[in-house]
């Protein structure tokens, strides 16, 4: 007689995340639950992070690539193993607390395809983590407020599998995979739901330099998504470049209002203000490269 499926497939995604995979999987081996989960785990790293993943936690199903893999590719290999209803999307510089496999398992009661939560920024001193935090994550602030939403951040998204053979499979070799396959569900139809019981805890870099060309990066590969989804023309192209000069600035107003559902932070905010203008700065560059060039083969 074959075993039943687990109750919770949990996708875990790593580049390099030798310093921070430690946090993630501790966090879910303590879960106090009675539900069955496994764990599926997609490595391209070059710090040996496969390796610590297979010597310290035997129960987590561990895949390699020998070539760097985006999310959404990551993603990819890992959920057609996968063997639960429920799929939970997660990042290896994230943590959940240890009622978080129930607080998933019980939001999907509810009919909605994609279900995620809030995120949260770990316990740091660094200005360069704060500011990372609230240009990544300033859309999904903690609060207490059940709300739909426009989109989840990845390393917060759950779904039901139906979700995935629908709208799957992720877009791969870029950034913004997640928002492509959130926005195909919602143009049917569907809606994303947000309950606060899903919490993550995103340790963030403190590095300046990777900040900056991460938030490059990833906002290149989104205006480039945004290209091929909405097929943009030039004149459409255009257009999304002229606002972005005055982008950073009506970011960090939009930040600050969003600081209502979470105002402990306002103090952290104003401390690292200076460096979330700089992260937006990068974040309208990203844009501005990515629409002037949407085909990576261009240069």
């Amino acid at each position: 007689m074959s075993e039943a499926p687990p109750d919770l497939s949990v996708i875990i995604t790593s580049f390099n995340a030798g310093g921070t995979v430690d946090a993630c999987l501790e966090s879910l081996r303590v879960q106090k639950t009675a539900r069955r989960c496994e764990i599926l785990f997609v490595d391209s790293s070059t710090d040996g992070t496969a390796s610590l993943v297979r010597a310290r936690y035997p129960e987590v199903e561990v895949m390699t690539s020998p070539r760097r893999l985006f999310a959404g590719s990551a993603r990819n290999l890992a959920i057609p193993r996968s063997r639960a209803r429920i799929i939970a999307l997660l990042d290896a510089d994230c943590y959940v607390g240890d009622d978080w496999v129930d607080g998933v398992c019980e939001a999907h009661q509810r009919d909605d395809l994609l279900i995620g939560g809030t995120v949260d920024n770990a316990p740091a001193r660094s200005l360069v983590s704060w500011a990372y935090y609230f240009c990544e994550f300033s859309l999904w602030l903690p609060a207490a407020r059940h709300r739909t939403i426009a989109e989840m951040a990845g390393c917060c998204l759950s779904m039901k599998r139906a979700a995935y053979d629908r709208y799957g499979p992720f877009l791969e070799g870029t950034y913004s995979s997640d928002t492509a396959f959130q926005r195909k569900a919602v143009r049917d139809g569907h809606r994303v739901w947000c309950t606060p019981s899903i919490r993550v805890v995103h340790q963030s870099p403190t590095g300046l330099r990777h900040f900056l060309r991460h938030t490059v990066e990833h906002r290149r590969g989104y205006a480039r998504v945004n290209c091929l989804e909405r097929e943009l023309s030039r004149a459409g192209r255009l257009r999304k470049m002229a606002v972005l000069p005055i982008t950073p600035f009506l970011l960090m107003g939009a930040t600050l209002l969003r600081l209502h559902v979470c105002w402990r932070y306002l103090p952290r905010f104003l401390a690292a203000s200076p460096l979330v203008l700089l992260g937006y700065m990068a974040r309208s560059w990203g844009e501005f490269t990515g629409y002037l060039r949407p085909n990576p083969s261009d240069g």
